[in-house]
């Protein structure tokens, strides 16, 4: 049997083997300017994506993709890099969109399927946006829930109902 120390040490493992490709994903590509983060990283067209670069050298400069064109950062109160939050133009196509760096220094980075555009509307990413009001087949369903619940306690009850009289086996 492993000693919990082994588990301990394979558990850390397993979880920095998985942590690592998320890391090289995030590093973006380029003159080293440092990362690019894009929240939300599945969005609508006409909505807000939040461009942070991580990198104190590039506190100033633009941001631009096809997605939504160019737009200015502005310095992070940290003084860590620079932020940007552009909105997705109406029009463009879904898919994965490429996001370009460029510091007022003149380096660049981009960050090759930063972000995905996609259609309909996304609801904090648990799933499709809920309908307006509750349809038909929800008031059926929970009624099934709800009668299913009382005749199952009802059944538990009815049959416990005699076992105080019971002799004891």
């Amino acid at each position: 049997m492993r000693t919990p120390r082994a588990r301990t040490a394979a558990a850390a493992c397993v979880l920095l083997a998985l942590s690592a490709p998320a890391a090289a994903a995030n590093s973006g590509t380029g003159t080293g300017t440092g990362n690019i983060v894009v929240a939300p990283a599945v969005t609508t067209r006409d909505e807000p994506v939040t461009v942070t670069v991580h990198a104190a050298s590039c506190r100033t400069g633009s941001a631009s993709s096809p997605a939504f064109g160019e737009t200015r950062l502005t310095p992070q109160a940290d003084g860590a890099g620079g932020h940007a939050t552009p909105a997705v133009a109406p029009d463009v196509a879904p898919g994965s969109y490429d996001i370009t760096v460029t510091c007022d220094d003149g380096r660049s980075v981009t960050r090759t399927a930063a972000f995905t555009v996609i259609n309909g509307a996304v609801r904090g990413g648990d799933g499709p946006a809920p309908s307006e009001g509750t349809s038909t087949a929800d008031l059926v369903i929970g009624g099934l829930m709800v009668a299913s619940a009382l005749i199952g306690g009802g059944v538990l009850w009815l049959r416990g109902e005699g076992r105080e009289d019971r002799p004891a086996a």
